[in-house]
């Protein structure tokens, strides 16, 4: 097949904006003050994935959003299951408040896996990178806030050392502010925003609180240019298990490999068909779900009971009686 180059065009794109800071910086409010300026242009709805509690209803009375609130522990399953819920019902806008939760959960669950630490990251990551894709490649405008690294500095007022707080860096992997569309830090006690990335340029050398018109500006860049001839499909929940049932499913993978080789693996028909109705190209380890893959187990052990049982036909034939 040739390739080559062609002319890039702009094409519309789905806002993905980050916003971090302190505990008090106002990440939530001003989440919500962007979310309304955007559903102001292209309608739709605010969804609300809340981490807080209480917290989560705190402005209700100020904004019009929908509420679903996850609870502890936050695993990343949970995280995507709500973001598919809030696609599917049609919402055009998501805040996500916040994505530091998951990032615990899944620090706490490596603290408590048994073996190489590193070893087990590598079980763990590929699940908060299927995670990441889901935020970043769904079909809607997604507003994520990140708790700070809580620290304490002194600043020098009329005199006086002053301790103040300020969020360094965020609660969630080390390269999360790159992934998003616009990265925004805010000021625990001024509310103002920077940014420490924008692709936009609409906050080049702003240092200002985040407003709804800021919403609206968003929504208009991302929508010049272009409509996608083809978007990515989003990320299934189901295309990979859980960190807990990582190792039920390759022991459940391996009895199978194992059960087809003495089966006389791809010169089996009945047993590729059977393996076949489960995976479409025969190969167990493609297998994702551990339910699935214990069903196709159970299908190929009555193969071989079957083919045993007409075996020792062969071998030891029944005596009619004379």
């Amino acid at each position: 097949m040739a390739i080559g180059f062609q002319k890039a065009k702009r094409e519309q794109v789905w806002l993905k904006v980050l916003l971090s800071g302190a505990s008090g910086s106002g990440k939530s409010y001003s989440a919500l003050r962007l979310a309304k300026g955007i559903v102001k242009k292209c309608g739709g709805g605010i969804a609300y994935i809340g981490t807080e509690g209480s917290r989560d209803k705190y402005y209700s009375n100020e904004f019009d959003y929908d509420l679903l609130q996850l609870e502890d522990p936050f695993s990343t399953d949970k995280y995507m299951e709500a973001i598919k819920t809030a696609v599917d019902a049609g919402y055009k806008v998501l805040i996500i408040d916040s994505l530091s939760h998951e990032w615990k959960w899944l620090n706490d669950t490596h603290d408590k896996m048994p073996g190489n630490s590193f070893t087990n990251w590598g079980k763990l990551k590929p699940k908060h990178r299927q995670f990441m894709d889901m935020v970043l490649n769904s079909p809607i405008h997604v507003i994520a806030t990140a708790r700070g690294k809580d620290d304490w500095v002194l600043e020098d007022k009329n005199g006086k050392q002053v301790p103040k707080k300020v969020g360094m860096g965020q609660q969630q992997d080390k390269d999360i502010s790159y992934e998003y569309t616009v990265s925004l830090m805010i000021s625990q006690d001024t509310h103002i925003a920077s940014a420490d990335k924008d692709n936009t340029h609409l906050f080049d050398g702003r240092y200002d609180v985040i407003t709804e018109k800021d919403g609206e500006k968003l929504y208009d860049w991302a929508n010049e240019g272009d409509i996608p001839a083809t978007k990515k499909e989003m990320p299934t929940i189901g295309d990979m298990e859980s960190v807990d049932n990582v190792d039920e499913l390759k022991s459940v993978q391996k009895e199978i490999i194992s059960l087809c080789a003495k089966l006389g693996g791809t010169k089996n028909e009945l047993l590729m068909s059977t393996l076949k109705n489960f995976v479409k190209n025969g190969n167990p380890n493609a297998i994702k779900e551990v339910g699935k893959a214990k069903d196709c187990l159970n299908a190929i052990k009555a193969i071989e009971n079957t083919q045993e049982s007409e075996w020792n036909k062969k071998v030891n034939p029944v005596e009619m009686d004379a």
